[in-house]
């Protein structure tokens, strides 16, 4: 069955489900990062993403193991995306992976962890569930770890993390084989190189490798420039001088927008985390984003944002024309800032320049999505 043919059958069997993922995580969260320590919300952002989200959830929970398989062969084969860029397969994993939200019970996360177990148990080949099962571990490892910086992490919380890491990691290796088929495998695979600190080089070869597999799943370049942070392993000016060299190596549109991709990931919305980022090719990157695939409305304004912080004034104003009243509450966290902004007056600036410290510091934006 053909992708297009098959995503018709999900627009026309689930409209009424569209909103229920999204709204059980954000209904069921303590808190706005344990929201975005999901699987995202950040990649659901239009009606068709959440329409596929729903029902490869909808076919999870039936037991329909085989049409989640075969619909995950034909996204890798055909390379489908979203408006905004998003990979149709990247959203697919993401509505296994969690029982709903961090919150939920430990007795949820094992019933999830148990389900994916019996998947793989009657389908040795497949490779879907195993990278599923594997983000799944990686999801729940930073459940366990919490939020909080490092030194707030109890004893018990880091010896759950680094359980559950290692989990992830033996199922990705056991995996190697058929896994390395599929791009998701080597994106789980970063978040244990992360969580597990890895030596910058062993991280260079593995970015290589999955950039190699594909070089426009963009999610590769996230996690690498993540992991290129100061608060994780990288050093200042790291981040922002692989954003340029991985998008000249991609090159043409393509490129420049995975620059505007990277830009909004470490630095918006919550602080500026690599201050180096070239304004002038961010906003590049946006208008070759939204020639390539439109952009969606929390693009729209991300990139109001970042130039709002560069002082880029003229742009800003032409993104807010755009965007009228349309906000995004993940960017900007309330109508107010989101007002004061657009009219020149934004309260206490948009948000500051925050100072980064080394280390296991923000579990949410290591989990890519967030």
């Amino acid at each position: 069955m053909r992708v297009a043919h098959l995503l018709a059958l999900l627009f026309t069997s689930c409209s009424l489900l569209i909103l229920a993922p999204v709204a059980r995580a954000q209904s069921s969260a303590s808190s706005a990062d344990a929201v975005e320590a999901v699987p995202e919300n950040s990649e659901v952002q239009d009606g068709s993403a959440r329409v596929l989200h729903a029902k490869v959830v909808e076919l999870f929970q039936s037991g329909q193991y085989g049409q989640i398989d075969t619909l995950a062969q034909e996204l890798r084969s055909q390379r489908v995306r979203f408006r905004g860029g998003a990979w149709q397969l990247n959203v697919l994993y993401g509505a296994i992976d969690s029982p709903g939200s961090m919150t939920e019970t430990d007795a949820d996360w094992q019933a999830l962890l148990t389900r994916l177990q019996q998947w793989i148990t009657g389908d040795q080949q497949a490779p879907t569930p195993r990278i599923a099962l594997a983000q799944a571990y990686l999801t729940f490892a930073w459940k366990a770890r919490g939020n909080g910086f490092a030194n707030t992490v109890t004893q018990q919380g880091w010896a759950l993390f680094s359980e559950r890491v290692q989990s992830a990691h033996t199922v990705l290796e056991e995996a190697r084989g058929i896994g390395m088929k599929c791009p998701e495998w080597y994106r789980a695979m970063q978040t244990v190189a992360l969580a597990q600190g890895w030596p910058r080089k062993q991280v260079d070869d593995l970015a290589q490798a999955a950039m190699s597999h594909n070089p426009e799943y963009y999610y590769f370049a996230l996690a690498e420039a993540n992991y290129l942070l100061p608060k994780w392993y990288g050093r200042p000016g790291d981040t922002e001088a692989y954003a340029a060299q991985i998008a000249d190596a991609v090159g043409g549109r393509e490129g420049d927008a995975m620059y505007f991709l990277i830009a909004a990931h470490v630095n918006c919305c919550k602080g500026t985390q690599a201050i180096g980022m070239d304004e002038g090719r961010l906003q590049r990157g946006f208008a070759a984003l939204d020639q390539l695939y439109g952009s969606t409305n929390r693009q729209r304004n991300e990139a109001a944002f970042l130039a709002l912080r560069a002082a880029d004034t003229a742009v800003a104003q032409a993104l807010f024309a755009r965007i009228g009243n349309d906000w995004s509450a993940t960017v900007w966290r309330s109508k107010a800032r989101f007002d004061a902004s657009r009219t020149g007056k934004p309260v206490g600036g948009v948000l500051p320049v925050r100072p980064v410290t080394p280390g296991l510091d923000q579990p949410d934006e290591a989990n890519p999505g967030s």
